[in-house]
């Protein structure tokens, strides 16, 4: 075919998916036509003169003083969608301007149905283009008499409020906050003052302050500088005062050649949630939108890069202690929990996190120093029984059993095999405690019996043992096999009767050869109370007071009281008082 056609463009339909698909709101209008003049401006030698908008809701005009345009240039430039001046002959975007999409104009329609462009450049005549949202455009002469351009939209009734001076003055600001180049709106200037960036001096750090407090919504923990130079990139991280959602993403503000593109995600790695950052640069590439940046090469160097450095910032506190003890009371517990998935943060996490233990808080690379094995115990209720009584034997215990301590002492012994360490459960007490001799456990025999079947109803076993200190009466240790047993059992024996396949399963269960281990008091010979057991000549008072050692051995082992083995304990307490109270009687009486 000899033929040739082109493509017949809808206008109107463009429109509607640049609004609907490209941008987010009809707001972007106010970036676009900034950027072109800030754009015209920079190429024409004038980057500080001031950039003028006018608006009263009904019609806005942005007036630049950059390079304008000839009757050609406007008419290829605006007569044919996607074209732009700021393209090399190959296609390639220019690095000293913002725009490059060709699109940028159209954003106007977004508000108006009709944009009018007047424009002059050097040793022309004034030019004015008109189009319309149908697809119509003229050109014709213009009385402009100073270089430049300026764009003229109409609103329509239903978008006269995107036009108003305060929306506009609000929007230009937000978008030329980090541009040098004055933006005026009705005859206010909209950005400047300290810059963030760049040279420490003239209100810099107040600004940043400031900037963090009314952009960020927070007053900064600490405040440094950020830079990669491949990218062009410069900024400042703020650390967050207050602990991040450790599974929102994060998101980062960021500025292209000092125009907004927006708060972008995965700027810095995810473990880096405690830092907001804002930057500007001048390699990063905004996509045609100009709301988020293209993830290429440079977007992910420039992630590692900063990732570096953040991770640099984390590593030296370790020699600024104020610093370093603000940040943790604020991000220990998240820094821990992102640190066993993180080799880069498990190293600060070692050396200055600090971890409870049966010695005193301290770091783990501290109490590995201390002692050659990281004992610990992987439940707060196991710690609690364990510490005392393991510290009196001079056996360092580290309380894992807060949330993520256990995974961080699993990373540490991966990353470093040699390193020694060591599960310690409450059964561990039953082997490490002394046994009796022979001849006291003779003595205590019958209070043993008697002891066992006192705390029957709690499925209990009784041992005899002798450790310090002697204050402690006894010790309730119970597994983590013996506790869920007694849960499962106590939910079964409330649902009795009812016909539920998944209770039917756990009975099953009861039913196997192998029982769980149950828990088992362990009574303290060396203490002075335990000592009168087998003195008692009433079995019904001896039961008594076992089950109100059994009781705080429970307080002291921090475990919630069931209701049946409260009633016994009432009943026990019960007892002591009338005995206590008879006694007191009788004495009267007398």
């Amino acid at each position: 075919m000899d033929d040739a056609s082109v493509f017949d463009v809808d206008l109107s339909a463009l429109i509607d998916v640049l609004g609907t698909n490209l941008y987010t709101g009809p707001g972007v209008y106010v970036r676009e036509l900034l950027q072109n003049a800030i754009d015209a401006q920079a190429e024409a030698g004038r980057a500080d003169a001031p950039i003028e908008i006018t608006t009263d809701g009904a019609v806005f005009e942005v007036a630049d003083q950059g390079v304008g345009m000839t009757g050609d240039t406007i008419a290829r430039l605006l007569g044919t969608i996607g074209a732009s001046s700021k393209r090399d002959p190959f296609g390639f975007g220019s690095t000293s301007q913002i725009g490059q999409f060709g699109v940028g104009l159209l954003s106007g329609f977004l508000v108006g149905d009709r944009i009018e462009v007047t424009s002059r450049a050097d040793d022309a005549d004034a030019v004015v283009w008109s189009g319309s949202s149908s697809g119509a455009v003229e050109l014709s002469s213009g009385d402009r008499e100073a270089t430049g351009t300026t764009v003229r939209i109409t609103a329509r009734p239903d978008t006269r409020s995107w036009l108003a001076p305060e929306k506009v003055r609000t929007l230009a600001a937000e978008y030329t906050a980090m541009h040098p180049t004055p933006v005026l709106v009705n005859g206010e200037r909209v950005n400047g003052g300290a810059g963030l960036f760049g040279d420490p001096s003239g209100g810099r750090d107040a600004a940043r302050v400031a900037f963090s407090q009314d952009e960020l919504g927070f007053t900064p923990l600490e405040m440094f500088d950020v830079d990669v130079s491949e990218a062009g990139l410069r900024g400042v991280a703020f650390v967050r005062p207050s602990g991040g959602d450790l599974v929102a993403r994060a998101t980062h503000r960021v500025y292209v050649k000092g125009l907004l593109v927006g708060d972008v995600p995965a700027l810095v790695p995810e473990w880096a949630y405690f830092v907001r950052l804002v930057v500007d640069s001048t390699g990063l590439k905004p996509t045609a939108s100009r709301e988020g940046l293209v993830r290429d090469d440079l977007f992910d160097a420039v992630s590692v890069s900063l990732g570096e450095q953040i991770s640099a910032w984390l590593t030296g506190l370790g020699s600024r202690p104020v610093v370093r003890e603000r940040f943790l009371n604020v991000h220990e517990q998240g820094v821990k929990a992102l640190a066993a998935h993180r080799p880069e943060l498990l190293g600060f996490v070692d050396k200055h996190c600090v971890f409870d233990t049966n010695v005193g808080p301290m770091p783990l690379a501290t109490f590995r120093a201390r002692f050659d094995t990281i004992r610990y115990a992987g439940s707060v209720d196991d710690y609690r029984v364990l510490a005392d009584i393991l510290a009196g034997r001079g056996i360092g215990l580290v309380n894992a059993g807060h949330a993520f301590e256990t995974a961080v002492i699993r990373a540490l012994i991966a990353a470093d095999p040699q390193r020694r360490c060591e599960p310690i459960g409450q059964q561990f007490l039953l082997s490490a405690l002394s046994t009796p001799s022979a001849e006291l456990r003779t003595e205590f025999d019958a209070a043993v019996h008697l002891a066992r079947r006192a705390v029957s109803p709690f499925a209990c076993e009784v041992s005899l043992r002798e450790f310090d200190p002697d204050g402690i009466s006894a010790l309730l240790l119970t597994d983590d096999s013996a506790r869920i047993a007694q849960d499962r059992t106590e939910m079964l024996s409330e649902a009795a009767g009812e016909p539920d396949a998944w209770l039917a399963a756990l009975a099953a269960l009861d039913d196997g050869d192998v029982p769980p281990t149950r828990p088992v008091l362990v009574l303290n010979a060396t203490n002075a109370l335990v000592k009168r057991l087998p003195t008692l000549g009433d079995d019904v008072v001896a039961g008594a007071l076992i089950r109100v050692i059994y009781s705080q051995a429970m307080l002291r082992a921090r475990r919630s009281v069931r209701v049946a083995a409260a009633s016994e304990l009432d009943s026990a307490i019960t007892l002591l008082a009338d005995l206590a109270t008879r006694d007191s009687i009788e004495g009267d009486v007398e």
